[in-house]
C-alpha cells in the first residue's frame, strides 16, 4: 500500500490525520475553528486517496490525463454539488438532484466521478446506497471492481492508493459482498437492505432496490448504436428513465459521459429537462433548449471539449497537440465532433454551425422598413397521417418563407407565423394552418405555393383535396397548382444539408422580435470580411425557431427533423433559385437585377447609335472639366491616344 515517505523528520500519524481531513469531505477544520470540507477535498482524494497521482508517476507511458488545469475545476464543481445534494436531502425537499459531467473520452472522467466520486460520499455516510450503472454488465462490473480494489488491504488491493492507509479495509470483514455488490465494513445501520454499493447496466435494471445514489456512466456503446440505433437508443433511455423511479425521492442522480448523438441519453435529457447551471466550457449547442429555456431545468452541467473553438487550441496538451487534432479531424470529424468536443453534429463537414446563426437575426421593425415582400410560400409537414410518425414522436409543424422582392435570393422566416407540436389531431392542425393563411392574406402578402409530403400508402392528392377544400371554405382561392407535394422520403438528409448550405451562404435569414435594448445593429466590413460590431443578444428566439435551428445543424444527428425537412422545401428548384449577381447579399433599395433572359440585355453587343456616342462623349468632357482623368494612366489624359472615331 503507498504511504507517505518515512525519511522525513515529521510524524507519520501526524501526516496521516492530516490527509485524512484533507481528502474527506466535513473532516476539515477551517480556521475559525468551524468543521468543513477542504477546499480541494475530492481532488486530492482523485490524487493521493485513490491513488491517480501515483499510478500515472509510475507509470509514465500511460495516457497522463490527470492535469490540473482541467480537473481542479472540475473537481471543484463536482464537490460543490454532492455537498449541495447533501443539503437538500437534509432540507426535506422531496426533489431528485441532478449532476451531468460531459468530459471528452480519456479525460478521466470515470475515475474522477464514477469511481472516485461514488467513493468519496461514502467517507461523509456510512450507510449510502449507491447504484452504478452502464451500458454494459463487463463495465458496471469493472467500477465496481476498481473501488473493491481501493478499499481493500487483500490480494487485489491496489498498491497506489493510500485509501486503506487512511481510512481502513472496507473489504475485509463486508457486511455481504458478491461479484455484483457489496455491504462494506464501514456500514453501520443493520437494517438497510440495499448494499453500500450495487452493479447494473441497462439489460439488468434495478433489482427492486431503491438507492439514494445512482450513478450512470456512458450508457452508450458506439457499435450497438451503428447495428440498431433506433431500438437501441430507445431501450438505453428507458433504462435511464427506470433508476430515476427507483432512486429516492430527494436522491441523487450523476450521468457520466461523452456525447454520440444530438438524441443520446445525455442530449435528451438536457432537451426535455433542461439545464439548471453550466460550467467548464461555454455551450456550444444553445439551440437545443427549445423546451426548458437555459438555465431553468433539472440539470448540473460540467462541460469540457479537447479543442477549445475559439482559439483552436487544445486544452489538454498532455493529451492532444494541434497537428494530432487535425489528423484525427481528417480521418472521422464526426466522430471527434461527438467524442472530443461533446458537440455531435459540428463536425467541420456541417454545412452550418451555431456561431454562424445570429447573424442570420433580423428584427420585425428592421425587415418592415427595409424589405418589400413579393410573396410568401408555407411548408408544411404532417405527422398525424401516419402513425408510425405518432410513434416516434415526430411534429406536424408550419414553416412560412417570405421572399424579398429585390430577387436577390434572400428568404425571410417568418418565426410568428412558424409552428410545431407533436400532440395535434388533425382538425388542430387544420385551424393552425387557416390561422397562418389568413394572417398573411390580412397583410396583403401573396401565398406563391403550400408544400407538403405525398401522402403514404397509395392515398396520393387525399389530404391535399380536404385542406383545399378547407382553405377555400375559409374564403382563400387556392388553385390546384398553389398546392404541391414533394417526395420527401428520398434523399432527405441531402435535402436538408444542401439548404443549410444555403443558409450558411447568407440566403436565408431568420425575424425576430426584440426584447428592450439599446444595441447598435451589426457593422460589416466588406474590406476584412468581417463583423465590426456583435449581433444584439436581446433577439427573442421563440422554442419552435430553437427546434428548426437545431435540426439544422445537427441534420446528421438529430433524432427530429421535420421542421428541418419542411423548411428546406423553400429552396426547392420549383419555388427558389440564386440571384445571378451578388450571391446572399441583400441588394440596394431599387436595385434590379438583371438576368440573361431579360428583354432589355438583348441589346448587348449591338454597335452604339450616333446619339449615344455623342452623349457618350459629352459626358466623358465634363468629367475632365471638372478634374477626373488626371491620374496619369494612359488613356485618359490623353485625347489623342485613341485614334479619331467618326460617328457612323
Amino acid at each position: 500500500m503507498a504511504q507517505a515517505p518515512t525519511a522525513h523528520p515529521w510524524h507519520l500519524e501526524s501526516e496521516r490525520l492530516l490527509w485524512r481531513s484533507i481528502c474527506a469531505p466535513n473532516r476539515w477544520y477551517n480556521a475559525d475553528g468551524s468543521v468543513g470540507t477542504h477546499p480541494r477535498s475530492l481532488y486530492n482524494f482523485i490524487r493521493h486517496a485513490w491513488g491517480a497521482e501515483h499510478f500515472l508517476a509510475s507509470h509514465p507511458a500511460e495516457p497522463q490525463w490527470l492535469y490540473e488545469p482541467i480537473h481542479v475545476p472540475y473537481t471543484t464543481w463536482l464537490q460543490h454539488h454532492l455537498l449541495a445534494w447533501k443539503r437538500h436531502a437534509l432540507s426535506g425537499v422531496p426533489e431528485q438532484y441532478n449532476i451531468m459531467s460531459l468530459l471528452p473520452r480519456g479525460f478521466g472522467k470515470t475515475v474522477s466521478s464514477t469511481k472516485a466520486g461514488s467513493l468519496w460520499t461514502h467517507l461523509d455516510d456510512p450507510d449510502m446506497t449507491t447504484l452504478i450503472q452502464s451500458a454494459t454488465d463487463e463495465l458496471s462490473g469493472d467500477i465496481l471492481g476498481a473501488i473493491l480494489a481501493v478499499c481493500s488491504s487483500g490480494k487485489d488491493h491496489d498498491p497506489d492508493s493510500w485509501f486503506v492507509w487512511l481510512y481502513g479495509d472496507w473489504v475485509t470483514g463486508a457486511q455481504q459482498k458478491t461479484k455484483s455488490f457489496i455491504k462494506h465494513a464501514y456500514r453501520r445501520a443493520r437494517n438497510i437492505g440495499e448494499p453500500s454499493f450495487d452493479a447494473s447496466s441497462a439489460g439488468i435494471g434495478t433489482t427492486g432496490y431503491h438507492p439514494r445514489q445512482s450513478w450512470w456512466d456512458d450508457p452508450l456503446e458506439k457499435e450497438k448504436l451503428k447495428k440498431d440505433r433506433t431500438a437501441y437508443l430507445r431501450g438505453q433511455k428507458d433504462a435511464f428513465k427506470s433508476s430515476a423511479n427507483a432512486l429516492h425521492r430527494n436522491g441523487l442522480r450523476v450521468l457520466t459521459a461523452t456525447r454520440y448523438l444530438d438524441d443520446d441519453v445525455a442530449g435528451h435529457h438536457m432537451h426535455e429537462e433542461g439545464v439548471a447551471s453550466w460550467t467548464g466550457m461555454a455551450c456550444p449547442h444553445l439551440s437545443m433548449f427549445d423546451k426548458v429555456p437555459f438555465g431553468t431545468g433539472m440539470w448540473h452541467v460540467f462541460f469540457w471539449q479537447t479543442e477549445d473553438e475559439l482559439t483552436g487550441q487544445p486544452t489538454h496538451p498532455k493529451l492532444w497537440t494541434v497537428e494530432e487534432i487535425r489528423r484525427r479531424k481528417r480521418t472521422d470529424a464526426e466522430d471527434f465532433a461527438g467524442q472530443q468536443q461533446n458537440n455531435p453534429g459540428a463536425s467541420e463537414h456541417a454545412p452550418l454551425v451555431e456561431s454562424q446563426i445570429p447573424w442570420l437575426y433580423v428584427s420585425y421593425p428592421d425587415f418592415i422598413w427595409d424589405v418589400q415582400i413579393e410573396w410568401a410560400t408555407v411548408h408544411i409537414d404532417t405527422a398525424f397521417k401516419n402513425k408510425e410518425n405518432i410513434g416516434r414522436g415526430d411534429y406536424s409543424v408550419i414553416v412560412v418563407w417570405l421572399k424579398d422582392a429585390r430577387n436577390n435570393g434572400v428568404l425571410y422566416l417568418d418565426s410568428d407565423l412558424c409552428r410545431a407540436s407533436n400532440e395535434w389531431r388533425e382538425e388542430d392542425f387544420n385551424k393552425e394552418l387557416v390561422k397562418v393563411c389568413l394572417n398573411l392574406r390580412r397583410r396583403g402578402i401573396f401565398i406563391r405555393a403550400i408544400t407538403d409530403e405525398v401522402e403514404p400508402g397509395g392515398k396520393e392528392g387525399t389530404y391535399k383535396n380536404r385542406i383545399l377544400g378547407i382553405l377555400r371554405t375559409a374564403g382563400m382561392q387556392f388553385g390546384e397548382e398553389q398546392f404541391m407535394q414533394f417526395n420527401r422520403t428520398k434523399d432527405k438528409k441531402a435535402r436538408i444539408r444542401t439548404a443549410a448550405g444555403h443558409w450558411a451562404e447568407g440566403y436565408a435569414r431568420i425575424l425576430l422580435n426584440k426584447g428592450e435594448c439599446t444595441c447598435p445593429p451589426p457593422v460589416y466590413d466588406p474590406k476584412t470580411n468581417k463583423h465590426i460590431t456583435g449581433q444584439c443578444p436581446h433577439f427573442i428566439v421563440p422554442p419552435h425557431v430553437r427546434m428548426l435551428v437545431n435540426q439544422i445543424l445537427k441534420v446528421d444527428t438529430s433524432t427530429h427533423d421535420d421542421l428541418a425537412d419542411a423548411a428546406a422545401d423553400g429552396f426547392t428548384h420549383k419555388l427558389w433559385r440564386p440571384p445571378d449577381t451578388n450571391p446572399g447579399l441583400v441588394q440596394a433599395e431599387g436595385t434590379i437585377v438583371r438576368r440573361p433572359w431579360d428583354d432589355d440585355l438583348k441589346g448587348v453587343g449591338k454597335p452604339m447609335s450616333n446619339e449615344e456616342l455623342l452623349n457618350m462623349m459629352a459626358d466623358r468632357d465634363e468629367l475632365r472639366q471638372a478634374g477626373y482623368f488626371d491620374d496619369g494612366v494612359r488613356g485618359f489624359e490623353e485625347d489623342n491616344w485613341v485614334p479619331p472615331r467618326d460617328p457612323i
